[in-house]
């Protein structure tokens, strides 16, 4: 409201900006979506950089945790986020600050990108953006939809409006709830389907495994592990971007033995905060996922990036 009423002031940088965000409390598939832009425009030509809050961080300021050449900075210090897209775009420049033009600033200036991507920034409008994508889990139920603490949203259905673009993650898996895809039909919002893919897991079909993770919809994970033919023993969910201490993997290895499990499994986002040690063990395997899109999706968002420039 205040940045309606122009109490507040959005900063306008030189080159196009790409939001990307939600309305509900995690779980929406942001990461994996800001990872494959980035991909779109590289593949576009262009040179972008990813500018994150880097939630859950043990710092403060302005951090770069990729020049897109090297990851700089170890996990906790960009937030675990932050540090999976550096390790998943390797020639991409990410930078967290919580005051995100001062980010975007130094990536023009420093990396001379010419397209910036705001990670998780649909309720953060110091910058202006040039394509607003809000991503909407589709398996999100219909009781969800109440303002926090009743609900899981962020802000009212009704600020979609602001949206330019909307996308319906986790389409493979369930249909939108009635309430907010009633209202995006009826305002005529351009929208996409987006699922999940996970490669390189060839080896785990058939194996029985027991599966932790802290995400914002572990269910949305274990939908995936069955559709992957793993026999799934138990699922042990821990809240979002849980930081596990060497006792609870301790714990999560003696359970997952006791009752037959060839492997412990888990996301890449829990694994890269697992101790090294742990991360050399080959017991515990995580499971790489990326965002793909559906009835030809990605040609329509490839289309709306090529109108920014």
């Amino acid at each position: 409201m205040f940045y309606a009423i122009g109490f507040f002031v959005s900063h306008r940088l030189p080159v196009p900006v790409v939001s990307v965000g939600n309305i509900t409390l995690g779980g929406t598939g942001k990461t994996p979506t800001v990872v494959a832009i980035a991909h779109i425009l590289h593949k576009l030509g262009k040179r972008p950089c990813i500018i994150s809050r880097g939630y859950m961080r043990e710092t403060t300021g302005t951090v770069v945790v990729s020049d897109g050449e090297n990851v700089l900075v170890p996990w906790n210090e960009a937030g675990d986020e932050a540090f999976l897209m550096a390790q998943q775009l390797p020639t991409v420049p990410v930078i967290v600050d919580e005051v995100r033009y001062r980010g975007a600033i130094l990536a023009m200036e420093r990396f001379k990108c010419d397209v910036i991507i705001l990670d998780d920034a649909f309720q953060h409008r110091a910058v202006e953006r040039d394509l607003d994508i809000v991503l909407i889990n589709s398996r999100e139920p219909q009781e969800h939809y109440k303002m926090m603490p009743y609900g899981r949203l962020r802000e009212p259905v009704w600020s979609l409006k602001r949206a330019d673009l909307v996308i319906w993650s986790r389409a493979d898996q369930s249909r939108p709830a009635a309430t907010v895809r009633k209202w995006v039909h009826q305002r005529s919002l351009k929208s996409l389907k987006s699922g999940l893919s996970m490669t390189g897991t060839e080896c785990l079909k058939g194996v029985k495994v027991f599966s932790f993770c802290g995400i914002g919809d572990p269910e949305s994970f274990l939908f995936l592990l069955n559709q992957l033919n793993m026999e799934v023993i138990e699922l042990q969910p821990f809240p979002d971007h849980h930081v596990y201490s060497e006792s609870e993997i301790a714990q999560l290895k003696t359970k997952a033995t006791s009752l037959g499990a060839t492997h412990l499994v888990t996301t890449e986002k829990d694994w890269v905060k697992l101790p090294e040690s742990e991360r050399q063990d080959r017991y515990i395997r995580y499971v790489p996922v990326e965002t793909v899109f559906l009835n030809n999706g990605e040609a329509t968002l490839e289309k709306e990036l090529k109108g920014l420039f």
